[in-house]
Parts: C-alpha cells; structure tokens; sequence
C-alpha cells in the first residue's frame, strides 16, 4: 500500500523537531575557534620584572683615634697625611667626645698653616738676602704675599667649617691650593732664576690637597 503524501511529509517533519530539541551529550564542550587553552587550565601568570638592585651606601668612617688613618688612606699621601697631623697638637675633646672627620680636617689644615709659615720666612730670608739673584727678589715677595693669602684662606675655610657651610670650605680649600701655585709660576715665568722655593711649594701643594681630599671623604665640601 502506498503511504499518502500528506501522512509521508507529516513524519518528516516530526523526526526534524525532534533532531532539534535533543538534548546535548554529556561531556561535550563547545570550543572557541582559534583557543589554545584546555578547559580549567590555570592561566599562566606573567614573570615580574626584577627589581633593580640599590647602589650600596658609603662605609662610614667612624669617629676615634683611627679616623686619622682612615681618611689619610683616601688621600693621595697617605703617609705625609698621617705624619703631619701626628706633629700637631691634640686637643682634648670635651665631655669624652672622640675625633671625628671635621676634627681630622682642621688638623690637616693645621698642618698647611704651619707649613705655609715655614715657607714664608724662607722667601722672606732669601728676598733680603744680598746673595739672591736680583731678578728673584719680586717673584720671592710674590710668594710671601701668596703665603700670607693661604692663611687667610684656611682662615675663612675654618670659620666655614664650624658654621656647616660645606660649599665655602670647599671654595676656600681650593684657593689654598691655587695660591701654592701662584708662588711657582713666579719662577716657572722666568727660565733663568733657580726655584728656590720649590721643595716648600712641593709639600705645600701635597698637604693641601690632603686637606681636600680629606674634606670629601668625611663629606665636608
């Protein structure tokens, strides 16, 4: 017997509603095009930067009797440094303080004062002396006016030092070692004079600048 046309599209139509509403397998997942990531997988978290190590600080130098040979280990003449400062008189601190840096550098300025003394009644001797070459004479007074200046330069830098004006002891420290220079090229000007006042200028310019190297290692300048 032949199924009618009507009965025959009627059962179609039944079985592609009935394909429609089913119900999806368990277990099946549904998969974004183009994911690589499997389903409950933690994400993966992103490396932290490293952080950047800090500079490490400066060793402090700490106050006592070998704050001298530590700061005199900074200079460029350590050992005239320490036997220079040994040759000056120690004063007694007050309430059982011990010597700091400010302390070691006022000593080392010391030192240049004494020196610059000493060098100053040598030019002082040999411009009066009758055995001096003549044209000697004026360059040698230039170096007592110069000797003089670094007194009065020491002078000022003490004066900034007690008050914490690290710029000024600085600026001060550095005329002290200008003005030693000033004494040479009197004599550097004039080929034919001896320089007779270089040995004194030699140690003068080492000492003063021990007193500079000093001032920046204990952070004074």
């Amino acid at each position: 017997m032949t199924t009618p046309p009507t009965l025959l599209a009627c059962f179609l139509l039944s079985l592609l509603l009935a394909a429609a509403v089913a119900p999806v397998p368990a277990g099946a997942v549904c998969v974004p095009r183009g994911g690589h990531t499997k389903p409950g997988a933690p994400a993966k978290a992103k490396p932290k930067p490293k952080p950047t190590p800090a500079p490490a600080p400066p060793t402090p130098i700490a106050p006592g009797a070998d704050i001298v040979r530590s700061l005199c280990l900074k200079t460029d003449y350590p050992d005239l440094c320490m036997s220079s400062i040994a040759k000056q008189p120690q004063q007694q601190l007050p309430g059982g303080k011990r010597l700091d840096g400010a302390g070691v550098l006022r000593l080392a300025m010391s030192a240049v004062r004494a020196k610059a003394a000493e060098a100053k009644a040598a030019a002082a001797a040999l411009a009066s002396d009758p055995k001096t070459q003549p044209l000697a004479r004026n360059p040698l007074l230039d170096c007592v006016e110069s000797f003089d200046d670094i007194a009065y330069s020491l002078d000022q830098a003490q004066k900034a030092l007690a008050a914490g004006d690290r710029g000024t002891t600085g600026t001060m420290l550095d005329t002290v070692r200008t003005d030693v220079d000033t004494c040479d090229q009197g004599f550097e000007e004039r080929e034919e004079l001896t320089p007779v006042m270089a040995k004194h200028d030699a140690e003068l310019a080492k000492l003063s600048s021990n007193c500079l190297a000093i001032a920046t290692a204990a952070g004074l300048r």
